[in-house]
């Protein structure tokens, strides 16, 4: 049995809001002290230029305290969580798209497939600088999911920078979000198996598609591609089940935390569905957290070979918080490492064979779906022949 882990990684419409703690803590530092902060409200109370909102300030110095320790430590209120928790169900009115909010900065971690922000053409590490005209700057850190999240046929103008070019708008359409995580088909005698994310689904869609693929190809299998490009992530619990379906034993994860109740070594206690068919993982820029934690097991205990770019780097847990009628805190816990001992955050995860796919023009691919890289899905099946070949395992 797996031990649960306590929080979803990344959502699959936002990784983003403020954060904060108003609770009161007896052991805090005298920076935090009551004297300082009434001392600031008076002050503001008497000469701000305009009758202050004072929840407004209030949350707004909830989300400062949290956000300047790392991105991912959140304030909700309550309408931004309600917010939050209908994008975990796997349907909702949004863009189909996880980002960061990192010092004022909106940054795509990677579109989902088939989604509106995908078929407009938004790709893993564009920078989104306005929302409908308006600078992202000017807008709430609370305020900006809200902008983003609406009505299934409803628009929204997003700018984007993108790396060495021109920044330029798209209009966007919303849509109902459906979550698919798993697709799957066979190239000559090839598996081919794209996970786009890591959902409460993924383990046992990705099953069926493992023993739909060995019974089509029943002695011919020779290979698996294992796509998880542009995959940002979702439940740890099903990086580490997705991880067990392909190894008879060894280290899935490690956990580490100041806070040693939360470290935790994940073992593989299932059985290799593939019975040690050569695995190659196409990774990139995109493939974050849960991603990166599969993309790590199969690698370290030599199960698989990873083609592509360097992924995110997002390699750390969060636990959700309440603090009653306020709101809810989402608040890093601890960090993962690999079996063999790298650190995820910050860091990402190194392909074994780098293979950067073609930067196209952004704005001549704007209506086009260009998730598939042709040369790097060419490149794995080619490896997983040879491989077969000589009967060498990754």
């Amino acid at each position: 049995m797996i031990r649960k882990i306590p929080v979803i990684l990344v959502t699959p419409f936002l990784l983003l809001v403020g954060c904060g703690d108003s609770t009161k803590n007896s052991h805090s530092s005298a920076a935090f002290s009551e004297p300082l902060v009434a001392t600031v409200l008076e002050k503001v109370q008497q000469e701000y230029v305009e009758k202050p909102d004072e929840q407004k300030m209030l949350e707004g110095a909830l989300n400062g305290m949290l956000t300047a320790l790392d991105p991912y430590s959140c304030f909700f209120t309550p309408e931004s969580y309600k917010i939050y928790i209908e994008s975990q169900k796997g349907e909702f009115g949004g863009l189909g798209m996880n980002i960061l909010l990192i010092d004022g900065i909106l940054k795509v971690v990677a579109p989902m497939d088939d989604m509106p922000a995908q078929k407009a053409g938004i790709k893993p590490g564009d920078l989104i600088t306005h929302i409908d005209g308006v600078p992202l700057t000017s807008i709430p850190n609370n305020e900006v999911l809200k902008r983003l999240h609406g009505k299934p046929g409803t628009s929204v103008s997003l700018k984007i920078s993108r790396a060495m070019g021109t920044p330029f708008v798209v209009k966007i359409t919303r849509d109902l979000i459906i979550v698919n995580p798993v697709k799957y088909h066979t190239e000559g005698n090839i598996g081919y198996i794209r996970i786009s994310t890591f959902n409460d689904q993924t383990t046992d869609k990705l099953t069926e598609a493992i023993q739909a693929i060995i019974k089509s190809l029943p002695k011919n299998l020779r290979g698996v591609v294992l796509d998880l490009r542009n995959n940002p992530g979702g439940g740890a619990e099903q990086a580490v089940s997705v991880s067990d379906l392909f190894l008879d034993s060894g280290t899935i994860v490690q956990v580490k935390s100041r806070n040693t109740a939360h470290n935790h070594i994940y073992k593989a206690k299932g059985k290799d569905l593939l019975k040690g068919i050569p695995i190659a993982i196409l990774i990139n820029q995109g493939s974050a957290s849960a991603s990166e934690i599969v993309a790590a097991a199969l690698r370290d205990n030599h199960r698989a070979v990873l083609i592509g770019e360097k992924t995110f780097g997002k390699g750390s847990i969060q636990d959700h918080y309440s603090i009653g009628s306020h709101g809810t805190i989402k608040l890093t816990i601890a960090t993962f490492y690999t079996p063999n001992g790298q650190e995820i955050q910050g860091k990402g995860i190194q392909p074994d064979i780098l293979l950067a796919p073609v930067v196209p023009d952004p704005i001549k691919e704007l209506a086009k779906n260009t998730e598939t890289d042709d040369k790097q899905l060419q490149r794995a099946i080619d490896l997983l022949q040879g491989l077969w070949a000589v009967k060498i395992r990754p």
